[in-house]
């Protein structure tokens, strides 16, 4: 599936153009950490397109979550590689390889990444790694993001955080303009 096809999916399947708007940035961050790896961009691209396929469905049921959205991938014929990286974020037992762990850690700060972005009048552009350390510290601020997620990166990817951060900056600026954070 090509990321034209994978959109028009995600599109299908989601309900919230918020949703779409996670998953592209999530997307991004998986895409620019695939690079920094040296492996396969377009499957952790997809990965992190995909992650939260079904949230929209199964936000309210946490054991369902994933499992629908693997359900329609196989259905789809999407690598099972992508579909356990699914499975992975939401359920420890699938984080088997270096994509189905980053894929956990992408997603949080992702999330922190565009609440970060909402409060700049320039959006992503120019953001900076020491402006989202001071976002990471302030419990306050996007309370839902599971800031472990964000931290423990150092020991389950072995990334030093700054570098995450810088990483997934960069990551978020390369989809920013797809989902109105471009400044």
């Amino acid at each position: 599936m090509n990321r034209g096809e994978a959109l028009a999916f995600v599109r299908e399947k989601a309900e919230k153009e918020t949703t779409v708007r996670h998953l592209i940035s999530v997307e991004g961050v998986m895409r620019r950490l695939a690079r920094y790896f040296d492996e396969d961009e377009e499957s952790w691209g997809l990965t992190g397109l995909f992650h939260d396929l079904d949230q929209d469905q199964t936000h309210d049921d946490p054991e369902r979550h994933a499992f629908q959205a693997a359900e329609w991938l196989r259905e789809a014929d999407v690598d099972e590689t992508i579909v356990n990286g699914v499975l992975a974020h939401a359920h420890e037992r699938f984080r088997t390889d270096r994509m189905s762990r980053a894929v956990v850690h992408a997603d949080a700060l992702a999330g922190l990444l565009v609440a970060a972005a909402l409060v700049r009048p320039e959006k992503a552009n120019g953001m900076k790694v020491s402006s989202v350390k001071k976002k990471l510290k302030d419990k306050a601020f996007a309370p839902g993001v599971n800031r472990d997620e964000i931290t423990e990166v150092e020991d389950r990817l072995a990334l030093a955080l700054d570098e995450f951060l810088a990483l997934g900056i960069e990551g978020l600026q390369s989809v920013a303009g797809e989902i109105e954070l471009a400044g």
